[in-house]
C-alpha cells in the first residue's frame, strides 16, 4: 500500500490525477480512500516506483520489501506542492543543495499540540495531556521537543487507544524532559543529488521552525524564519 500525504499539511493527498509507474511502465492501483492506494498481483520484487500526482513534485520512492511489514507493505510519501498546486499562493518553501545530504524534516516549536506526561517503554504507550479528554494527535508524525538542547525526538503514532494514551509504533530513542510539548512533524523531499524541498504554510506572524536533517549520517539542526528565506540555506 502506498499512502499519499500532503507535506505541509500531514493530510491526506485528495487530488485524482495520479500516476504510478515502474520505468515508463504504468501500474495499476485500487484506491482506497485517505490517499491510500493498494496494489495487487504486481510481485514482489524490490523496485524503485515513480509517483506523479497533479499539482505535486514528482518523486520516486524504493520499494523494498525486506523494510516493510510483512502483514501490510505500506509507505507513507510525502508530497511537495508544485507550482500548479491550488494552494502555492500560502506556501513557503525552502530549497538548496547540500552534499551528502540524506532527509530533511521540521516541526514548530511555538505549535504543540500536546504534552507527554508519562511514558511506559514497556508497553510503548504515551500519556498525554488532553484537556477535552480527547486524544488529539490527528497525524501519524510528530516531534518531541527537547528546548534545553534545541532538539526533537521523532515519534509515529500507531494506534490511540483509550482515555489519554497512544501507543507508539517504535520506541522512543532518547531521553525527554517531564511535560515535553509534542509538535506535528514536517517532512521534505531529498534527491541522490543532495538537492532538497522544504514547504511549510504561510499562515501565521511567527514562522520560526526547527529544521532537522541528516548529512552523511550526522544530524544537523538549524533555526530557520520562513519569513526570512533570501539566501538561507543549510548547511
Amino acid at each position: 500500500m502506498i499512502r499519499l500525504i500532503d507535506a505541509p499539511t500531514g493530510a491526506p493527498v485528495d487530488e485524482r490525477n495520479i500516476r504510478f509507474l515502474r520505468g515508463d511502465t504504468p501500474i495499476v492501483s485500487h484506491e482506497r480512500g485517505e490517499g491510500c492506494y493498494i496494489f495487487i498481483n504486481i510481485g514482489r520484487e524490490n523496485s524503485p516506483m515513480r509517483v506523479d500526482v497533479y499539482g505535486y513534485v514528482p518523486q520516486e520512492v524504493e520499494v523494498n520489501y525486506e523494510n516493510l511489514d510483512e502483514r501490510l507493505p505500506a509507505i507513507d510519501v510525502f508530497l511537495i506542492p508544485s507550482e500548479n498546486h491550488r494552494h502555492k499562493d500560502i506556501l513557503l518553501t525552502l530549497t538548496g543543495r547540500l552534499s551528502g545530504l540524506e532527509a530533511v524534516e521540521a516541526l514548530h516549536p511555538g505549535r504543540p499540540v500536546t504534552g507527554i506526561m508519562e511514558y511506559d517503554a514497556r508497553k510503548n504507550v504515551i500519556t498525554v495531556f488532553s484537556p477535552n479528554r480527547r486524544v488529539n494527535l490527528t497525524r501519524f508524525y510528530y516531534g518531541i521537543v527537547q528546548k534545553e538542547t534545541g532538539t526533537f525526538i521523532d515519534i509515529v503514532v500507531g494506534e490511540e487507544m483509550n482515555g489519554k494514551k497512544v501507543k507508539l509504533k517504535k520506541p522512543i530513542e532518547g531521553e525527554f524532559s517531564p511535560n515535553a510539548p509534542v509538535c506535528p512533524v514536517i517532512f521534505g523531499h531529498v534527491e541522490q543529488d543532495g538537492s532538497y524541498m522544504l514547504c511549510v504554510r504561510d499562515d501565521g506572524d511567527n514562522l520560526n521552525y526547527l529544521v532537522k536533517y541528516v548529512v552523511n549520517g550526522e544530524t544537523r539542526y538549524k533555526k530557520i524564519d520562513f519569513h526570512q528565506l533570501d539566501g538561507e540555506k543549510l548547511d
